[in-house]
This record gives C-alpha cells, sequence and structure tokens, in this order.
C-alpha cells in the first residue's frame, strides 16, 4: 500500500467535527460487498475545517522516513455547487532519499452538500517511475485519465452501483463526522491511484496518549484495508494491511497518532503542527 494509502486511508479516520454518521459511510461487518449510502451531511458534518493545515512525520521502525502535509482551503463555488479543495503531500526525508527518492501529491475538489470529491489531481514520483492522474467523480462513478509521463494517455473507469466512491480526502473528511460506539464499525471504498481500497474503521473508545505536546485525550479506532477489484471483491494474494488511529477528543479531532503494521515493520504518522482559523 502506497504511503498516500497509508496518510489517507489510515489516518482517514482523523480529523474532526464531532456529530452524526459519516457521509457516504455504510455500517456493519467488513464483508467485500456493496453498501448502501447514508445521507448526505449537513451543517457542520462535513468533516473539513477551511483554513486548516497539518503537518506529520512519518517512521518506519522508529526511523523518520518521511513528511507529510496536508491544508484545506475556502468554500467556493464549482460550476454551481459548494466545494472545498484540499491539498496533500508526502516526501521523503533527506536522510531517507538515498534510498527511495518518493513524492505523493493529491488535491481533491469535494462537494460540500454530499461530502464526496468532484475532482482528484494527483502527481506521483518513486524512485525514476512517474506517475500523473486527472479523475473526475460522479457518486459512485469515476473517471481517471492518467499517464506515466511517457506521452501514452490512459484512460480507467469505475462503477460501483449504489456505493459512493471517494479519494483519500473525502474518506477522511467522511470519517471525521464519526461520533461511535465501541464496537461499531464503517466501511469506506476509497479510489487511491488505479487501485480500489475498503477500509473499514472500528471505534474502539477513548483513552489518554502521550505526544510531544504532553499528554492528550484521545480516540482510538482499529482499521483494516483491503484492496479490492472493480467489483468490489477482495484481490487474490493481497493481504490486508491494519492499524490504529488516535485523534484528539475535542472539537478538532486532530490526528494525534497513527501505527500501521506493515512487512517492512510498524509505520507510525505522528502530527507535529495543527492550525486553524
Amino acid at each position: 500500500m502506497g504511503l498516500r494509502i497509508t496518510l489517507g486511508c489510515l489516518v482517514t479516520a482523523t480529523l474532526a467535527a464531532c456529530g452524526g454518521a459519516a457521509p457516504g459511510l455504510a455500517g456493519g461487518d467488513v464483508p467485500l460487498v456493496a453498501a448502501a449510502a447514508t445521507p448526505a451531511p449537513t451543517g457542520g458534518e462535513l468533516g473539513l475545517h477551511p483554513g486548516e493545515r497539518m503537518t506529520f512525520e512519518v517512521a518506519l521502525a522508529g526511523v523518520p522516513v518521511a513528511q507529510a502535509a496536508l491544508a484545506v482551503g475556502d468554500i467556493g463555488d464549482v460550476d454551481g455547487r459548494r466545494a472545498i479543495v484540499v491539498s496533500s503531500s508526502m516526501t521523503t526525508a533527506d536522510a531517507f532519499r538515498w534510498v527511495k527518492d518518493v513524492r505523493d501529491d493529491l488535491t481533491s475538489t469535494i462537494d460540500c452538500d454530499s461530502g464526496l470529491p468532484l475532482t482528484i489531481l494527483a502527481d506521483v514520483k518513486f524512485g525514476d517511475k512517474l506517475y500523473h492522474a486527472d479523475g473526475t467523480f460522479d457518486a459512485s462513478a469515476v473517471e481517471l485519465v492518467w499517464d506515466r509521463r511517457d506521452g501514452v494517455t490512459r484512460h480507467t473507469h469505475y462503477d460501483f452501483g449504489d456505493v459512493p466512491a471517494h479519494d483519500a480526502h473525502s474518506a477522511m473528511a467522511a470519517m471525521r463526522t464519526w461520533e461511535g460506539e465501541p464496537g461499531e464499525a464503517r466501511t469506506v471504498y476509497i479510489v487511491g491511484g488505479r487501485r480500489i481500497w475498503q477500509t473499514q474503521m472500528t471505534w474502539v473508545g477513548r483513552e489518554t496518549i502521550g505526544t510531544r505536546l504532553g499528554n492528550q485525550p484521545a480516540v482510538r479506532l482499529d482499521g483494516i484495508s483491503v484492496r479490492v477489484d472493480p467489483r468490489l471483491h477482495a484481490e487474490a494474494g493481497k493481504p490486508p494491511r491494519t492499524y490504529s488511529v488516535w485523534l484528539s477528543d475535542d472539537g478538532d479531532r486532530a490526528p494525534l497518532r497513527v501505527v500501521a503494521s506493515t512487512e517492512l515493520g510498524d509505520v507510525t504518522i505522528e502530527l507535529t503542527g495543527y492550525e486553524r482559523p
């Protein structure tokens, strides 16, 4: 799973607004089947705060390997819709760049009324490999126009039927609105690059954790992400990814920490800065 999915799916549950069910999420266990969408968000349920900014440190087995940042713009008008732009970036740290030079940028325009993406713009550098994609979303339908910077334009189409299609940013926003009960689960389908991930988050409960800013009250959610095919069936031979998320137990629900298990060791994403107007 790429680090945007690590930061997107894994931090999916980590931004903030207490309220009802998350937009576009389906309840229940983790079966890989289509699930009905919940009602569109209203009022403060979008799960994005205009003008907020976050920075993160990403460590692998305790060694810092990357920095990441996320920024939310102001609400504006896009073709007559209230929409907001969210941008994130992940780059390998200087000390790790000699192993692999990675940069992953994603910009999403999200409909403020449905909580679903309208467009995405993605650019990825992974060593000497390059990837660029423009995507348009229409509820469950996704059109991707992408290339490997080789002069060849490619097209990919997905249609999830009754299941809303998210990108990493809208899924993150959706999970921020969730005030659950211990053991309660929510599932979301995320288009990351040209891959589809089924991500289920389970509400664990409230804890106090140590952070760089001292002990902080937090909400813990445990997650599992599975790569699925366009029919939303699990892909054979692709093991699930498991992780835990701690977000601040306040009106910001800022992401404090994410710990994910990988075959290379634990990936830890730690919040290093948070600003909100």
